[in-house]
C-alpha cells in the first residue's frame, strides 16, 4: 500500500541526485486528482454506482482500489470512502436496493398478468398508469408486439398485436366498429394485399400531382382527431349532447370524428352504445 507520509524521496532515473516530492494531504486535492483521472468527482462517482444497484462492499472495493492508484500518481493522499457515503446518504434517501432474483421490465401488460404471476408464488410491484402515460405506454406495446411477430412471424404474435390495436382505439376514443368501417372502405377503394404487388416507380406529370394534393386534402382527419380529452371539453360535451344537439354538430364543434364524439358518450355514461342519438 502507499506510504501517507508528508514527503518522500524518488529517484529520477539517470540522476545520481535524489530530490524531495510533496505530497499534499488536502481532500480538495485528492477530489481534483480524482476527477481528472476518472472525470467524476468522488462523491459522483459513489452516487453512480449506488443508483445504478451495484453492492455497496463493490463499490467500497472499486473505490478503495482507485484511490490508491490516483493517489500514487498526483501525489497526493487518498480519502476515505465512508466520507463520500455518508454525503450521498445526507443529500438523497437511499432505497434498499431490488433482491438479486428480480427482473425489471417496467413495461405494459395483459390486466390479469399480475394475478398468474401472484398464483405461480411471486411477488410484483405495479403501477396504475394515468391516462397520457397509459397511451404512450400503449404506443410502444404496439411497437414491442409488430418487433415481436417480425423475430417470430407467429399466429400468437399477430393475435397480441390485435389486442394491443383494439385498446389504442379505444383510448383514443375511437370505436372497433369505427375502425373496421374505416378498413372495409379503403379495401373496397384500393383493394387488398391479395396480388402480392410490389409498386416500384412512379412517374408524375403536372395534372397527376395536382390531383393527388386534392385527394389527399380530401381524406383529412378531423382536426383534434386521437387527442386526448380535457375535462373542459368533456363538460362541454355533456351539454352540447343535452342540448339535443345532433352527433354530426357536437362533432364539428369539436374538430372530432362522430364515432370519437360517440365512444366518449359511452365513457362518461351518458349512452350506452353509439347507436342512433340525437343524430
Amino acid at each position: 500500500m502507499f506510504s501517507f507520509e508528508e514527503e518522500i524521496i524518488v529517484e529520477k532515473r539517470h540522476r545520481p541526485k535524489k530530490r524531495k516530492i510533496h505530497i499534499d494531504p488536502s481532500p480538495e486535492a485528492f477530489e481534483g486528482a480524482f476527477y481528472h483521472r476518472l472525470g467524476q468527482t468522488p462523491a459522483g462517482w459513489v452516487k453512480t454506482k449506488l443508483e445504478n444497484g451495484s453492492p455497496l462492499d463493490s463499490i467500497q472495493y472499486l473505490f478503495e482500489l482507485n484511490a490508491d492508484a490516483i493517489a500514487k500518481q498526483y501525489y497526493c493522499c487518498p480519502q476515505p470512502f465512508d466520507a463520500y457515503y455518508k454525503k450521498y446518504l445526507k443529500t438523497k434517501e437511499v432505497k434498499p436496493l431490488a433482491p438479486k432474483s428480480a427482473k425489471v421490465y417496467n413495461k405494459l401488460v395483459r390486466d390479469k398478468i399480475p394475478e398468474i404471476i401472484e398464483s405461480s408464488g411471486k411477488t410484483c410491484n405495479i403501477e396504475t398508469l394515468t391516462e397520457e402515460k397509459y397511451i404512450a405506454m400503449l404506443d410502444a406495446k404496439l411497437i414491442e408486439e409488430l418487433a415481436e411477430y417480425q423475430e417470430s412471424k407467429s399466429l400468437e404474435e399477430l393475435a397480441d398485436l390485435l389486442e394491443v390495436m383494439g385498446a389504442v382505439v379505444k383510448a383514443r376514443g375511437y370505436t372497433w366498429d369505427e375502425l373496421t368501417k374505416i378498413r372495409k372502405r379503403k379495401h373496397e377503394e384500393r383493394g387488398g394485399f391479395e396480388k402480392r404487388i410490389l409498386l416500384k416507380e412512379v412517374y408524375e406529370n403536372a395534372s397527376s400531382q395536382t390531383e393527388r394534393e386534392v385527394s389527399s386534402q380530401s381524406k383529412k382527419q378531423p382536426a383534434n382527431a386521437g387527442k386526448l380529452w380535457t375535462e373542459t371539453e368533456e363538460d362541454k360535451l355533456l351539454d352540447e349532447f343535452d342540448s339535443k344537439m345532433t352527433i354530426a354538430e357536437i362533432a364539428k364543434e369539436h374538430g372530432r370524428s362522430e364515432g370519437g364524439i360517440e365512444a366518449r358518450l359511452v365513457k362518461l355514461g351518458r349512452i350506452s352504445k353509439p347507436d342512433t342519438v340525437n343524430k
